[in-house]
């Protein structure tokens, strides 16, 4: 089992998908603006961050602590990491399976079993941000699995909230692990599902991965 305490401050910034500056503004009647056009010079304007990726960004402080390489992505919520021994404390070269914790993202294809909708493209996500590179772990334990519950950091990011903010997952509903604060997983889904992001854009035909596993159960 790998251990790991960090201390960490996590500032959430949540933002639609987008190519470029993204700018958050005011207009004269007071209502709030997320955009990638320059807004009026007369806006209470800040810009809020400048990426180049299709999918939102969530600005953190990332915390200190052993490397991990990942291997493999098997879905949206799930990864196999392999210890680097390049952190000052205790990194080694244990591989072990890592299931991101406060998320649970639509359940992929398995034998007979059918794919959720955006499953896959879940997947590529996940895969974007973290396939090939080295990453930082929050970790909460083992779930029953004897997967290692944990928040991912990669490129300056929370990978988990990343998720979340894009509609590629939902907020676990399950048990909620001790130490992990579901607040800003809670607002993440909110605004997900108010821009109608990812899953959200479903509407009534949205399925939840806990109803669809218990539906769609695996044969042993």
């Amino acid at each position: 089992m790998i251990k790991g305490i960090f201390t960490f401050l996590v500032f959430f910034m949540m933002t639609a998908p987008c190519m470029g500056d993204i700018y958050l503004w005011t207009d004269t009647k007071g209502i709030r603006h997320f955009s990638n056009v320059t807004p009026p010079s007369s806006a209470a304007t800040r810009k809020t961050i400048e990426e180049k990726t299709s999918h939102p960004r969530v600005a953190i402080d990332v915390p200190q602590g052993p490397l991990f390489k990942v291997l493999a992505v098997y879905d949206g919520d799930s990864i196999k990491v392999q210890g680097t021994g390049k952190a000052s404390d205790k990194g080694s070269a244990l591989t072990f399976m890592v299931r991101l914790v406060g998320i649970d993202a639509p359940e992929t294809s398995y034998r007979r079993r059918p794919g959720q909708p955006f499953s896959q493209e879940a997947r590529q996500m996940l895969s974007n941000l973290v396939a090939g590179k080295t990453i930082t772990l929050k970790c909460y334990g083992m779930d029953t699995y004897n997967r290692q519950l944990a928040e991912v950091f990669a490129d300056g990011i929370n990978v988990n909230m990343a998720l979340l903010t894009a509609g590629m997952a939902e907020r676990y509903r399950g048990y909620l692990v001790k130490g992990l604060d579901p607040e800003p997983y809670r607002r993440a889904e909110a605004a997900a599902k108010k821009a109608y992001r990812g899953v959200w854009g479903l509407g009534g035909n949205y399925q939840s991965p806990r109803s669809w596993r218990k539906q769609h159960p695996r044969k042993k």
